[in-house]
């Protein structure tokens, strides 16, 4: 139902219509030591059913369409979207205090395809771990580009760590819904948006927030 609003919410916004193409659940696992320290996020990626199938049928996979992989068709899935271009940020984001976080490139990645939907985990670790105390860990999931909108309706998961919670928090889309009429109001009629879409996707942010007790 919430994707249903959204998409209603696309629909309603006149040229930003083109956008976005995919749509992805998302699910954030924060891995944290014994001094609730963040070290590094799982982060896990359900691809609607349009896109998947598009992957699943140009790699050439299941070819009886049976909607069940084998063994060497997942080892060929796994790590389809892990070949990052240089300046792309895995479209997940760490702050704390507004501040941004370094997180490293994806390993451990796998790969899944189950009820026509295929689902990627990889792992990214901080460049140094992060003490989280009453000033939350916030990790946001967006494309900056708006071409992918991202979701978060899974409940937060932490491996380690003690005294700590999180929550999911979503944007005000109203507001985001604006901001981007704001934006494609300053192009011209002969601007292509698919190729210069204003870089709205933070407006659309889900995020966890991620807070630790004293020990």
């Amino acid at each position: 139902m919430w994707r249903m609003a959204f998409l209603s919410l696309s629909l309603a916004a006149g040229p930003a219509l083109a956008h976005p193409h995919v749509f992805i659940d998302t699910k954030i696992e924060v891995l944290l030591n014994d001094r609730n320290e963040a070290t590094g996020l799982r982060i896990s990626w359900t691809y609607d059913d349009l896109y998947s199938l598009y992957i699943v049928g140009d790699m050439g996979l299941d070819p009886d369409w049976d909607g069940k992989l084998t063994p060497e068709e997942v080892t060929r899935l796994s790590g389809f979207d892990m070949k990052w271009i240089e300046g792309f940020e895995g479209d997940t984001y760490a702050l704390m205090a507004d501040k941004p976080l370094e997180l490293s490139g994806p390993r451990d990645w796998t790969a899944s395809y189950d009820e026509g939907k295929i689902t990627s985990t990889h792992v990214r670790d901080f460049a140094a771990p992060v003490p989280v105390g009453e000033v939350p860990l916030v990790v946001q999931a967006y494309d900056p580009g708006y071409y992918v909108a991202y979701f978060i309706p899974f409940d937060p998961v932490l491996t380690g760590g003690t005294g700590c919670t999180a929550q999911v928090f979503v944007p005000d889309l109203d507001a985001a819904a604006q901001a981007l009429q704001v934006a494609l109001a300053e192009y011209t009629p002969d601007v292509d948006l698919e190729a210069e879409f204003p870089a709205v996707g933070a407006k659309f942010a889900e995020e966890v927030r991620l807070t630790c007790a004293a020990p």
